[in-house]
């Protein structure tokens, strides 16, 4: 496994306890057979994730929300984490909410919606919206769009799991502003990159002429 192009990763997500699927707040909510083929198998009370699985999972969710941002859709992070405010309270295209009953049925419709702290009751209304869903951690893989499979809850991959997520919504910030001016300081303030104008050669050759 661990001669794959991606082995230093897959060896930190080993190392770091990636594979142990994190059990849900609410015990009545039992993991699902969907989520069975995305399981190395159980021992006692865990479940171990399949890290070799849960790496495409990942790295599509990531691609996907750099190209939404870089395209200034809409994002909605459902956690109970204050570190997601923190981040992206600023942006005005990421929403960042605790998640409250009805909520998600009253709120305006999102690009992708990050739904952890899975509850049965969030996830019935995520799905009776028909949100494109990207489910971290999550019990199952019914309606479930982007698997991240991870378990964040450890210390080391949660600062991971930030860490990537404010990475890829600043290239796709950075993807959307290429073909734009780009706003940068210096000691006067603020300025914009000045647009240059291509001079042809016979053009030049007349000026010389001149």
């Amino acid at each position: 496994m661990l001669k794959t192009e991606h082995a230093r990763l897959l060896s930190f997500f080993i190392g770091s306890s990636g594979y142990l699927v994190p059990r849900p707040l609410n015990e009545n909510i039992k993991i699902s057979k969907t989520m069975h083929p995305y399981l190395l198998g159980k021992r006692d009370i865990y479940s171990f994730y399949n890290l070799e699985k849960s790496l495409y999972g990942i790295r599509a969710t990531l691609e996907v929300l750099k190209n939404i941002i870089a395209n200034e859709g809409k994002i909605t992070f459902v956690s109970n984490s204050p570190l997601f405010k923190m981040c992206f309270s600023p942006e005005p295209h990421i929403t960042c909410i605790k998640w409250k009953r009805t909520y998600l049925t009253k709120s305006k419709d999102s690009d992708l919606v990050f739904l952890s702290d899975i509850e049965r009751e969030n996830l019935v209304e995520a799905h009776r919206k028909g949100l494109l869903l990207v489910g971290v951690g999550s019990p199952t893989m019914s309606k479930i769009s982007y698997p991240f499979n991870l378990n964040v809850d450890s210390p080391l991959l949660s600062d991971w799991f930030f860490s990537a997520i404010y990475t890829s919504c600043a290239r796709g910030k950075k993807k959307s502003n290429f073909t734009s001016p780009v706003p940068y300081l210096n000691l006067l303030g603020q300025g914009h990159k000045k647009k240059v104008k291509k001079v042809s050669s016979y053009e030049v050759k007349k000026k010389n002429e001149i």
